[in-house]
């Protein structure tokens, strides 16, 4: 494993960062998290709308029967639409603390924004949870730059602390149509030259465009199966998966330059796709989710790749030289 530090947080925290969002046995969980930790792995990406709450209880469950709270970073998430608000943030996050069984978490999350709400009643809800110890760190999921920079510009203005973490999709392919209503993706110029130039911290979700970069028939298996690896949603509910949300011709673009520079490093094009965010010039970790422990394994395989500063243009369809 391979870790970073974020400015706020005692702890080094993993470069990849294991999404809770897809275990619901706990039996099976516990064998995940367990080698997680046996790899170096310590940060774990929660929300409070995953399972109707199920996927907290059962990571409480097993961080209490492990006494392992002190050695791992906990994520929390909350406020997401149609909760989006400085009083459901309040609630969600103690009912999420309750889940987990713990009195706080190393950072909490904004699942989603809402613009009809002025940014500094959020700003002030959170620095006042953060005063009472329920979280070290807080940040922004799926949120534009310009509202998070408003954030914090509105935070520094009134003595307040602001966003440390802004925590959208940032993937090598390009969000096309998003994954659920509401995403943000910063595989966009602006949002990465300001991550670079503030050396915000960025927590990607779907790090790896959801499997976009496996071969074209496991892509296609996906994509035809996607309500099946999501068995705790609601029916009705739906995700876009790697081929709605992602294909496009320059992401396809991106994954035949991928499959070319895997064969030159010789590894693959997935890993390719999967080390781009975590080798960008600020404090980049990705959020992964497998299902066992050998999509773990396949994600480890990330950490071993450098890429260079003409690598990750060049992938990216920016032919910059630097």
């Amino acid at each position: 494993m391979k870790y970073n530090k974020i400015a706020g947080l005692d702890k080094n925290i993993s470069k990849l960062i294991i999404g809770n969002d897809n275990q619901t046995n706990y039996d099976e969980a516990s064998k995940l998290w367990d080698y997680w930790i046996e790899v170096g792995g310590n940060a774990f990406d929660n929300a409070h709308i995953y399972g109707n709450g199920l996927m907290e209880k059962l990571l409480g469950k097993w961080q209490r029967s492990r006494n392992i709270l002190k050695n791992i970073i906990l994520i929390a998430k909350g406020a997401h639409t149609p909760n989006c608000n400085p009083d459901s943030l309040f609630s969600q996050l103690e009912e999420s603390l309750e889940r987990l069984q713990s009195n706080n978490v190393d950072i909490y999350i904004m699942h989603r924004d809402n613009k009809e709400i002025p940014v500094g009643e959020f700003i002030d809800v959170l620095n006042d949870r953060k005063s009472q110890n329920k979280f070290r760190i807080f940040g922004a999921s799926n949120w534009s730059l310009e509202r998070f920079i408003e954030a914090n510009v509105w935070a520094k203005n009134n003595n307040k602390l602001g966003f440390s973490i802004l925590n959208n999709n940032l993937s090598l392919c390009k969000m096309i149509k998003p994954l659920w209503d509401g995403c943000v993706s910063s595989n966009d110029d602006k949002i990465l030259d300001y991550l670079e130039k503030t050396k915000t911290a960025h927590l990607s979700w779907s790090s790896q465009g959801r499997g976009y970069f496996l071969s074209n028939k496991k892509v296609q298996e996906i994509e035809n199966q996607i309500s099946k690896y999501e068995t705790w949603r609601k029916p009705g509910e739906h995700s876009s998966g790697p081929l709605s949300c992602f294909d496009s011709k320059d992401n396809r673009e991106r994954k035949k330059r991928s499959i070319l520079l895997a064969k030159k490093l010789n590894t693959t094009c997935q890993n390719i796709a999967g080390a781009w965010p975590i080798n960008l010039n600020f404090p980049s970790f990705a959020l992964i989710g497998p299902r066992n422990i050998q999509e773990i394994n396949s994600c480890l395989n990330n950490l071993d790749i450098k890429l260079s500063i003409n690598e990750i243009n060049w992938l990216n369809l920016n032919e910059k030289i630097i």
